[in-house]
């Protein structure tokens, strides 16, 4: 006999399974009906799985309480072996070498916070009682990072402390460090930030200014998680110090913390492999995969990573996008003082809301939609992915296939035969880090154009590659790319002509609105170009199938290739451009 599936009430997922069978489907789940599984023989005659007690995490009952069998406990060993093999975590050397490198940064802080306070008038002992700590947060904070990872960290800072002083002050300090080798601040970003590396370690410091002193004896940690710290605190701050209550929340908010973490690792590995993490090109970026793994998690608290795995990409799969992915109900406190300016989603009051693809809203108030740069198109590639990937998890759960198979990179430049080729060049690494983060912030802008063309489909890739040139006048570089197809389906036919100057016109006089450009006329420079598969640079196919967290290097590229180029303090230069007859 077939035991009937778990009784469930809500949706957002698939229903109750193992890991390579599914049953009936939810009602009114966001997930759409799956088809009839037939059973054998040999899957009747199996004992019934072992189920957990009764829980309920996030806004639904769970799909399943099943317990994992030994096949998926050894299955899950067998995925966790390769994972640390293609992908590895921190080895504790490494984590103590970045812990140290915190420690040394809290310490900076520390000072830099007193020497503020003593200049405003405080006695120093005031001063060292009203500083803050440094909190780390993202995939650090959620205990998945990597080697070569970046630490995502927020500096609180007490009520006399600006924004103005962190980015003016405190950047100065931190060029004078010995230990610092790179300082780029970044305080006009919709999230301000400073991008240092010290003792060889990334990391990227946000601040948070409070709007009243803590208390003596009152623990930063746990202030911090009520929503009363937000009250009357700037925007900016209030985005800064969302990314730390959001990582916590997540945590406290998923049954399993260490099944949590070990699936992440892998979704991560895949996205990245795929060509799929990336929040500025419109595809899903850290925080996201981690509210999409926490959901998972809560739908089926006792599962073993492998089958985590697995539910993933089937609910992911059959999604109803027209509703959001939530981990908790999300609040509204309009009505109450000091927090009724902050915007929470909701798309039956709000217009833009409305128009989000695939909305993935965050757990802490005031909540927000961490996907609102996804298109159709990246909405069409990523249900391409979840597809491929359960389709490839049960290929390996049949033994037909290795772990190594769902994550192997996606092959861009060979799937491809036209691309569209794009090089920021800089003088120097603070320019680099901002003029690239300004294109890249902007590609949207173009790929939304190229979306509208007849017959065509795009692709944006992700990764950022090394120059690897000679030229000594733009020692600073890298190169992006998107693939285009045509197909009939979508309009195309033999002989058609694609005009692409006007997306490309445009795009150049977005690039132009640099509010930097003057600050650093001549130190910059924008190339674009159509090309077909056979002129690709060889840096491109070299590196076709290396690790997404390469660094990259100083470069330059070939004389010759430009056919937009764009420099501060010079006319924006408009060649033809020739893209007619494209097959």
């Amino acid at each position: 006999a077939v035991a009937s599936p778990q009784p469930a009430t809500g949706g957002g997922g698939t229903p109750a399974t193992s890991s390579a069978a599914a049953s009936a489907p939810l009602a009114n789940s966001p997930v759409a009906a799956s088809p009839a599984i037939s059973v054998t023989s040999q899957d009747a005659n199996q004992r019934a799985p072992r189920q957990g007690a009764a829980c309920k995490y996030g806004t639904t009952d769970p799909i399943s309480l099943q317990e994992p069998s030994e096949a998926d406990l050894q299955l899950t060993q067998r995925m966790m072996e390769e994972l640390e093999r293609e992908y590895p975590r921190e080895t504790p050397d490494g984590m103590r070498h970045r812990e140290s490198v915190l420690q040394e940064l809290e310490g900076l802080v520390t000072q830099w916070m007193v020497e503020v306070g003593v200049e405003k008038g405080m006695s120093e002992a005031a001063a060292k009682k009203s500083t803050s700590k440094l909190l780390t947060l993202g995939s650090y904070r959620l205990g998945v990072a990597h080697p070569g990872s970046d630490i995502d960290t927020l500096c609180i800072g007490p009520p006399h402390v600006s924004r103005e002083a962190f980015f003016s002050s405190f950047v100065d300090k931190l060029k004078k460090k010995e230990s610092v080798t790179e300082c780029v601040p970044i305080p006009d970003a919709f999230t301000p930030i400073i991008r240092i590396k010290m003792r060889g370690v990334s990391i990227d410091l946000l601040f948070a200014r409070l709007v009243k002193q803590f208390e003596e004896g009152q623990v930063l940690e746990e202030a911090l998680k009520d929503d009363e710290i937000l009250r009357n605190m700037d925007d900016k701050s209030v985005r800064c110090i969302n990314g730390y209550r959001v990582a916590d929340q997540i945590l406290q908010l998923v049954p399993n913390p260490q099944a949590f973490r070990d699936t992440l690792r892998f979704i991560k590995c895949w996205a990245r492999r795929r060509g799929i993490y990336s929040n500025v090109l419109g595809f899903f970026g850290g925080i996201t995969w981690s509210l999409l793994v926490a959901r998972v998690c809560q739908l089926y608290p006792y599962y073993a990573p492998s089958q985590l795995v697995n539910r993933f990409f089937r609910v992911y799969d059959q999604w109803n996008w027209s509703k959001p992915v939530m981990l908790c109900d999300i609040e509204d406190k309009a009505n109450v003082p000091g927090m009724g300016a902050f915007k929470v989603w909701n798309p039956k009051t709000n217009p833009a809301d409305r128009q989000h693809v695939m909305p993935v809203i965050t757990p802490a108030f005031p909540a927000m939609n961490s996907t609102h740069n996804v298109t159709e198109t990246t909405k069409r590639i990523l249900l391409d992915e979840f597809r491929r990937g359960y389709e490839s998890v049960k290929n390996v759960e049949a033994e037909k296939a290795e772990w190594s198979h769902v994550h192997e990179p996606f092959p861009f430049f060979s799937h491809f035969r036209h691309f569209l080729w794009l090089e920021v060049l800089a003088q120097t690494e603070e320019v680099y880090q901002k003029f690239s983060g300004w294109v890249e912030s902007k590609l949207r802008i173009l790929t939304r154009q190229l979306e509208a063309t007849t017959g065509m489909i795009i692709h944006p890739n992700p990764l950022q590659y090394d120059l690897r040139g000679a030229d000594r006048e733009w020692p600073l570089g890298c190169a992006m790319f998107i693939a285009m197809a045509f197909f009939k389906d979508h309009g195309a036919f033999v002989g058609q002509t694609v005009d692409l100057r006007v997306h490309f016109h445009h795009f150049v006089d977005v690039i132009s609105q640099w509010a930097e450009k003057d600050t650093y006329n001549g130190m910059f420079c924008l190339r674009l170009k159509r090309i077909k598969r056979s002129q690709l640079p060889d840096y491109a196919k070299d590196v076709e199938d290396l690790d997404v967290d390469k660094k990259r290097t100083r470069s330059q590229r070939q004389d010759g290739v430009a056919s937009v180029s764009v420099g501060a303090g010079e006319q924006v230069k408009k060649r033809h451009i020739s893209t007619g007859g494209i097959p």
